[in-house]
């Protein structure tokens, strides 16, 4: 059995260790990732229960948790806890850790995401997007190979647009694409007006405005996990004041004719079968809270999924940054873990 660590236990990491637990009593097989250490240095000591067993947005969970000596037990599961600063100095190697996923977005270059193979992790995984061989699952997954040490599981909203690019582009080649992200709260944003190094329109409360901010679904990153579409994209982003869920908008031009009907279809046959689990698909009036805890990368709404012409349309899709992105992170790790010997 691979044993993983989470590095970071904010909102993702939290929503990681929830998955990770349930996922684990499901069945008990080979190629099920175990969950054995948490290392964050601001992991409080009072209110750790309470932090896993309650979230404001997405409901109670419940688990029966035991402090022990050097960490919980959740449910009879022992979980190591420590609060290195660096991330790489805790004792991954000697509790036994295989895989490391990094959810701080902190550690996403080459050269820090190095330090944790440097100290006796067998691989990887971080969040954001850098120099890292990045692979999204249901798009590019299958190309991880053995040598790859150190890969990237990418942002929230990459995992939301790259499957739709992948099934319009299979379909009705696309020509030029622009996609716009519309990012949700973290913990990083400013509620009230304040200093920030994340630039000037970051400075102000989050709550009060909406601003471009920069874009993890930029083309030089969309031509690292699907080649056939270099020079062919660009992206933006929003930052909204709106918690968890986040949403996509994509203006496509395509090479073929699209019409608006057939275009929602193979979306739609899409999430039912090849990108099941992985894209959703909905023609109900929904809005943003009605995504939170909807574990598919992107759900595409069909009523804002419209025709500008023959061959170009606006497509529109939802995710939840922190539910959906989790599971996108315990899934690659298990894909991993399933073909350990061939990768």
């Amino acid at each position: 059995m691979v044993k993983i660590g989470i590095n970071g236990f904010g909102r993702l990491g939290r929503q990681l260790l929830k998955i990770a637990l349930i996922k684990s009593k499901e069945k008990t097989v080979a190629d099920i990732p175990k969950l054995v250490m948490i290392n964050d240095a601001n992991v409080p000591t009072e209110c750790l229960n309470k932090l896993i067993k309650k979230d404001t947005y997405h409901g109670n969970f419940s688990v029966v948790i035991e402090t022990s000596k050097d960490g919980i037990i959740l449910d009879g599961s022992k979980i190591h806890i420590f609060r290195e600063t660096a991330a790489d100095k805790a004792p991954w190697s000697k509790i036994g850790v295989d895989y490391v996923i990094d959810t701080t977005g902190r550690n996403s270059s080459c050269a820090d995401a190095s330090k944790y193979v440097t100290a006796g992790v067998k691989r990887i995984i971080v969040t954001g997007c850098s120099n890292i061989p990045m692979f999204v699952m249901g798009v590019n997954h299958a190309c991880i190979t053995k040598e790859m040490k150190s890969i990237s599981a990418t942002s929230p909203s990459m995992n939301c647009l790259a499957p739709i690019l992948r099934v319009l582009h299979e379909f009705f080649e696309i020509e030029e694409a622009a996609s716009t992200a519309f990012i949700p709260l973290d913990n990083s944003d400013n509620i009230l007006d304040d200093g920030t190094p994340h630039g000037c329109r970051a400075i102000r409360s989050v709550m009060g405005n909406f601003y471009p901010t920069s874009a993890t679904t930029k083309g030089s990153f969309i031509n690292k996990i699907i080649p056939e579409l270099e020079g062919k994209t660009e992206s933006s982003a929003i930052k909204i004041p709106v918690p968890c869920v986040g949403a996509i908008d994509i203006t496509v031009k395509f090479r073929k004719e699209a019409p608006i009907n057939i275009l929602r279809c193979k979306l739609k046959e899409a999430s039912q079968s090849y990108m099941q689990h992985i894209m959703g698909f909905t023609d109900d009036d929904v809005g943003s809270s009605d995504i939170i805890g909807n574990p598919n990368s992107c759900v595409v709404d069909a009523k804002a999924t419209i025709a500008i012409s023959k061959c170009s349309a606006k497509v529109f899709a939802w995710y939840d940054a922190e539910y959906a992105f989790a599971n996108r992170l315990y899934d690659l790790a298990k894909y991993l873990c399933s073909r350990e010997d061939c990768v």
